[in-house]
């Protein structure tokens, strides 16, 4: 028995199995290991799905019993994982620093089992703490801008990444005014 490829899914009650087919006079039954989800036909190997939970998983086995019980069984399980929809990832405003190497990052936090990370897409910051959606940045260059990435990602992969950059700039320290010297004139 062939249950078919771990699923990996987004928001979803319900999914498609993909098992191999029971030979002439085998027979092949669906039946639930663990979670909710159930096979709506138990005896079809490309059956539906249904009674999937969203940030769970199910686990289904697929057994091929022989036509008259003389051979034994072959049954093998399949994982279903239902991620919920990925946070909206949120890097945080804009950073304008003046004269300093380092700076302190405000993203949102992940969501559950879902993991944000901290990449650097330009410049030359880097995140202290990859999985820290408020980590510190050092190795910024004063004059010059970084952009870091805050990525989330689901727990299971079943649904799309959600990116955000934040922009740093840092400024050299202002150059001292200087208006020049007091001006004493005369009938001018």
């Amino acid at each position: 028995a062939d249950a078919g490829p771990v699923q990996n899914l987004c928001n979803t009650t319900t999914t498609t199995l993909a098992a191999n087919a029971a030979a002439v006079s085998e027979t092949g039954t669906w039946t639930n290991v663990s979670g909710t989800g159930v096979a709506t036909t138990a005896n079809d190997p490309t059956s539906g799905v249904t009674g999937l939970t969203i940030g769970a998983t199910t686990v289904l086995k697929w057994t091929i019993t022989s036509g008259f019980g003389g051979c034994p069984l072959s049954d093998d399980d399949v994982t279903i994982n239902v991620d919920p929809t990925t946070t909206i990832a949120d890097a945080g405003p804009v950073q304008n620093l003046c004269n300093t190497t380092t700076a302190t990052l405000a993203a949102n936090a992940a969501a559950g089992s879902e993991t944000g990370t901290w990449t650097n897409v330009s410049g030359t910051g880097v995140a202290t703490t990859a999985n820290d959606p408020t980590s510190g940045v050092t190795g910024l260059t004063i004059g010059a801008t970084t952009v870091l990435r805050w990525t989330i990602t689901s727990g299971f992969g079943g649904c799309a990444a959600s990116v955000n950059d934040v922009t740093i700039n840092v400024d050299p320290t202002t150059t001292v005014a200087d208006a020049g010297p007091v001006q004493d004139l005369c009938n001018t």
